[in-house]
This record gives structure tokens, sequence and C-alpha cells, in this order.
């Protein structure tokens, strides 16, 4: 499938694709350069990527997430370890809140990392009632609970965190220095843990009515956005696998000519295809208003499918040097690995889509153009 992008979207497409390219690659995993580094936040602000979502009226673009996705997907394709993505989503959704107190400005301007910390169990999706207590003390909001596989801990100037209050659910903006840590690594070396909060001082964002559909909408960018990071993903494991199947010799011919790889090869291609059309269909149906409930988790069920399956096919293609980390291709199986389980697990994913399309609930995302 061959998108077909306007002007304005090729060129913001080549642009994230000359970043990632240079602050990508399997060489920061390797290394162990897997911590969001601030030079390249900059960057990324100076871009102008972090404002592709937010309203103009707030300093923004006004994008939808067809752009998002774009951005991305040039991410997942090149391996780049900080969560652009993830930034661009956060953004949106401060300036959205409309709070005084907490401007997107300094998100837009890179000048300030929040990250989200919206996951209380191992098949949570972020969409139920959480456990997380919010309380008022005086005029602040104390936080009391513990948030899981929040990614990139310890490298964010602050969280977003949903809660429960005596008034219903809130979202609320913790400082990075009132939570505890218990940090780890995921499969690809990036940074994932868990972080408790004892009655942490907050900022609040969004409260009752305003806080679901600014969680809703929050969660339905990172699904897709996570879906095309995937994409990206599985996409360059694919093309270094064709590249690789026609150098490659054995008994005096390239191993491409193969059959068995042949039909391998066009599985993998069929997977990376169907991807590429079903995320992209669904950015632009979000956009429009126009999307079935629960349509993020589909697809994004399905890109961790095919993006574990294509890239576990090209690391066997590879033969031996691909379970090495001589080779790059291994890092791609381990970042598909992780960005799979990021937002909970397939399994979880098609059980909301299916829960949402019989319960005919609310559309995944309001329509982003209308803004």
């Amino acid at each position: 499938m061959e998108l077909q992008l306007s002007d304005e979207q090729q060129m913001l497409r080549e642009s994230a694709a000359a970043f990632a390219a240079r602050h990508g690659g399997a060489g920061r995993f390797r290394a162990g350069d897997c911590a969001i580094r601030r030079d390249v936040w900059s960057e990324a602000a100076e871009a102008f990527f972090f404002g592709a979502l937010a309203p103009e009226s707030c300093g923004g673009l006004g994008l939808g997430l067809a752009e998002l996705c774009l951005v991305a997907g040039e991410c997942g394709r090149h391996l780049v370890p900080e969560p652009i993505a993830t930034g661009i989503i956060i953004a949106d959704a401060i300036a959205r809140c409309g709070v005084p107190e907490a401007p997107a400005g300094p998100l837009i301007a890179g000048d300030q990392v929040i990250l989200p910390a919206l996951i209380e169990t191992p098949r949570g999706l972020g969409h139920d009632r959480p456990r997380t207590e919010a309380v008022r003390d005086g005029g602040r909001i104390r936080v009391s609970g513990a948030k899981i596989g929040v990614a990139g801990a310890g490298d964010a100037d602050a969280y977003l965190v949903s809660a429960s209050s005596p008034e219903g659910l809130v979202l609320v903006c913790v400082p990075g220095d009132e939570v505890r840590l218990d940090a780890g690594t995921a499969a690809d070396s990036t940074a994932v843990g868990q972080i408790r909060l004892s009655r942490a001082p907050a900022e609040e964002l969004a409260a009752g009515s305003d806080a679901h559909g600014l969680l809703d909408a929050l969660l339905a960018a990172a699904h897709l956005a996570t879906a095309a990071e995937l994409l990206g993903v599985m996409e360059r494991a694919h093309e270094i696998t064709l590249d690789y199947l026609k150098v490659r010799r054995q008994f005096d011919r390239p191993i491409g000519s193969f059959q068995a790889l042949q039909h391998r090869a066009v599985d993998n291609l069929a997977a990376v295809e169907a991807g590429r059309s079903l995320v992209h269909q669904a950015a632009r149906a979000i956009d429009a208003g126009a999307a079935a409930p629960g349509l993020p988790s589909a697809v994004l069920a399905h890109a961790a499918d095919g993006a574990l399956g294509v890239c576990k096919s090209a690391v066997q293609m590879h033969g031996a040097i691909g379970f090495t980390d001589e080779h790059e291709i291994g890092y791609h199986l381990k970042r598909a690995m992780t960005l799979a389980a990021r937002w909970g697990i397939a399994a979880a994913h098609r059980r909301h889509y299916l829960e949402a399309s019989e319960s005919g609930g609310e559309a995944a995302a309001p329509a982003r153009r209308a803004v």
C-alpha cells in the first residue's frame, strides 16, 4: 500500500526520518544509551514535533493522528529509544486540559518531559477505574497508589497520573521528585518501572467527564502511535532481511533463491502491508470522527502480533548471526517485544475491542480536526 500524502505530510515524514536517522539505531541500544537524552528531546522540539497535535490556540499545529503516526513510524524504523510520540500526545493533552497552572508551552518547547503513568495491573490498559486515590488537602490534591509499566521511568520531570476521587476520575500531574521509583529495564534495555505515590502533591488537570474524555483521547492516540511505531520496526526488519537474502550465499547461490525463504518473505511482506493499511486507515477514521468503538485497541493488537511475527521470522532467516548482538536485526525484535507490551498485551486489547463493540460504547476518539 502506497500512502497518498499531502505535501505537508510528506515534508513532516521526511523531517521525522532525518531526525530519527540521526538519533536512532541499534548502536544506542548496544551501548546501553537508552535513556531520554535532553539534546535529542530539544532537537525534536526544534522540529516542532511536540506541537504537532496541540491546538493552534495553544501554540501547536493542530494536526491529527495521521501525522502523529508518520512521526511514530519513522521513530520505529530507526529504533529511536526516546518516546517522541508520547511527548507529542502528552503536550496535546496538557494543552487541551486548559489549566493555567499547567501550560503546554514548556512541553512543546522541549523544556519539560512529562510521561504518562496510567496502568496499574499487568493486564490493565488504563481504561479501568484506577485504584490510585486522590484526596483534597486544603487547596491541593494529594495522590496515593502505584502505577506500573511506566516507560522512561526516572527520566521524567513529572508524571501524568489517573486517580479516583470522591467526585470521580481525576487526571493529575505529579512532580518526579515526589514519587518513589522502582526502576527496571525492558527487553530492549530502555527504562521501565513502577512509581509509588504516598500523599504526593499534584496539580489537577481534569476531573469528571472532562477527565474521562481526555483520558480516552490520550489512550486512543497512544495505542495508535504505538501501533505505528511497531509498523516502522517491522517494515525496517523486513527490508534488512530482504537485503540479507540477496547477499548471503549457500551452495554457491543466494539464499533468497530458496523457495522456502521466498515464501516466508512474502508472508512477512503481506503482514507489513496489512499493518500499514490498518494503521493509517484507522488514524484517518479517528481524525474524521468516524472510528468504531475500541478501534485503537484492535489496531494495536494486530500490529503487536504482526511485528513480533515478522521480526522473529527475520531473525531466523539471518541464521546464527541474527541471534547475536553483533547484527542489528535482533534489536528490532527486542524493540518489538517492548512496544508490544507497553500499553498492555494484545489479548487484553482484543478483549477490550470486543467489549467496546458489543456494548456500543463511545468512539475511540473525537474528531481531531474539529478543534
